[in-house]
């Protein structure tokens, strides 16, 4: 399974339980959201210097050949990495994977549904904020695993008419819910982006100073816990002509304690 989707399930089942004397110093709580770094065609020095950001995986560009990406993903050691390409077929997407992608980030247009495997690399459907309802609709359908929500407008801090916009995605799919965001955000902010049902946040290396990195790591790391999927007002997944209305399905029913590796 994608160590992706294995992150994105802990923050699902949220912060695990220390039970008893087994419990020992370097347990770390999974997080309330997940943060990953969008990096542009950068050389090997640097990719090599953003392989301490304290983010949980990192989105390459797909531009190189598999055997030369495979050359400057070296130097980000253990860290989680994905591509993302603006046209996806399915020699690329089998080469990208052996060469240790985790996930394969595409757009709608472009992408090959044969190139869409199902199995060890997560399926990363990056959509405009601007999708009609039909469309939107029509997510929940398609052979993903998670969803990526470009940036919606206005530019600047984040607004209500962004929650909006977030909510409308959320309410049409059951998929992880991935944003992508190029300004630093205050606790509260990532609080209200969570309870809307965001997932995880994506940040542009290019355009966001490392240091902020660090500062939302800690601010996500503080969060109050996610309540229990019990406690949570359900996301509907609004049903289609015809069809059954759905609900966000519990991936997660059992308490099993959960922890996660620093990336």
């Amino acid at each position: 399974m994608s160590k992706l989707l294995d992150r994105l399930d802990a923050i699902d089942r949220g912060a695990p339980r220390a039970m008893g004397f087994a419990a020992h110093a370097n347990q770390k709580p999974a997080p309330s959201l997940a943060l990953l770094a969008w990096c542009g065609d950068l050389g090997r020095s640097d990719l090599a210097s953003l392989a301490t950001l304290p983010v949980d995986s990192f989105i390459l560009p797909g531009g190189s050949s598999p055997e030369d990406l495979a050359k400057k993903t070296d130097h980000l050691g253990k860290a989680i990495w994905g591509i993302a390409v603006n046209k996806l077929v399915r020699t690329q997407a089998a080469g990208y994977r052996e060469k240790g992608s985790d996930f394969l980030v595409f757009g709608i247009e472009e992408t090959m549904v044969d190139a869409l495997e199902e199995g060890e690399c997560a399926r990363v459907l990056r959509i405009p904020p601007h999708l009609e309802e039909p469309q939107l609709r029509g997510l929940e359908d398609l052979p993903v695993d998670i969803v990526l929500l470009q940036r919606p407008k206005p530019e600047g801090p984040l607004r209500l008419a962004h929650l909006l916009a977030i909510s409308n995605v959320r309410a049409m799919t059951s998929r992880y819910l991935l944003l992508e965001w190029d300004l630093e955000l205050t606790a509260r902010e990532l609080e209200h982006l969570r309870d809307v049902g965001v997932d995880g946040i994506v940040l542009n290396v290019e355009a966001i100073p490392h240091s902020i990195f660090t500062t939302l790591r800690e601010r996500i790391d503080k969060l109050p816990h996610r309540k229990p999927r019990g406690e949570q007002r359900p996301v509907a997944v609004l049903p289609r002509a015809g069809g059954p209305a759905n609900t966000r399905p519990q991936r997660h029913e059992e308490d099993d304690d959960e922890e996660i590796d620093e990336p």
